[in-house]
């Protein structure tokens, strides 16, 4: 066990978080703020334990053995995370794509056109983002170096034309799409992005860190051409961090 000292977020340094909310809030503003923290504390437990839960299960972990580890049975570890980090089935059911921007949208539906009836996988995912050349993902590969040649070539995939199936990047045309276990590993560390930056919706930049928390052949590829996801998480960072100094600018 960790004790509260030398755990990675003390309680006094949350406590001192939620003050500073609001500065001259009365005790129930306080609360109110205490309560709004602790559920983003909730879902950002549940993105760190679904992460491990994730790596357990693609080392051959059964769920028998991942219950025991987290001290609850094999239906409860089930119950608790394959509904919600089950890939394109949660997301088919609308609740993701809900949470997806335009751009998001229309990289996903490029991805699906570049598969060709085919089953989407992490690579058509990856070039299905250069599809939006205006979204925070293309922007921060290119700024990485990458052309969109040099990364198709790489990927196995043909480089799509700006707004590649952007007239089918609706929820119900999405929900069409099939995708394999690859991409469902894409979605979950989108999910786990989302949640880590603590955002409530989804861009292209999370479906691109979502490629780079996988680890799998998307992610191998874009680190063999210099690509690596702390470079792409403080690049995200810097670029949400200017949209909104200038945002607050024109306010």
């Amino acid at each position: 066990m960790t004790d509260n000292a030398s755990f990675p977020v003390p309680l006094d340094h949350l406590i001192t978080y939620v003050r500073a909310l609001h500065g001259e809030g009365s005790a129930l503003d306080h609360l109110t703020d205490a309560v709004v923290v602790g559920q983003q504390l909730d879902e950002q437990s549940d993105a760190l334990i679904g992460h491990f839960v994730d790596q357990a299960r693609r080392s051959g972990a059964s769920w028998s053995q991942i219950g025991t580890s987290m001290g609850v049975s094999k239906q409860a570890a089930q119950k608790r995370f394959v509904p919600r980090w089950g890939g394109s089935e949660a997301i088919g059911e609308g609740q993701l794509f809900s949470r997806f921007t335009q751009r998001s949208r229309r990289a996903l539906a490029a991805a699906g056109a570049l598969a060709g009836g085919s089953l989407v996988t992490d690579a058509h995912l990856t070039a299905g983002l250069l599809a939006q050349p205006e979204g925070l993902a293309a922007k921060v590969l290119h700024d990485a170096g990458l052309d969109d040649e040099r990364l198709c070539g790489a990927l196995g995939v043909a480089v799509p034309e700006p707004e590649l199936g952007a007239d089918h990047a609706d929820p119900a045309a999405l929900r069409a799409i099939g995708f394999d276990a690859s991409a469902e590993d894409v979605f979950r560390g989108t999910l786990a992005a989302v949640l880590r930056l603590g955002h409530n919706y989804v861009g292209t930049e999370h479906l691109l860190l979502g490629v780079l928390r996988t680890e799998g052949e998307a992610a191998a590829v874009l680190e063999r051409l210099g690509v690596t996801t702390e470079q792409i998480e403080e690049a995200v960072a810097a670029a949400i961090a200017r949209i909104q100094a200038e945002r607050a600018g024109n306010a």
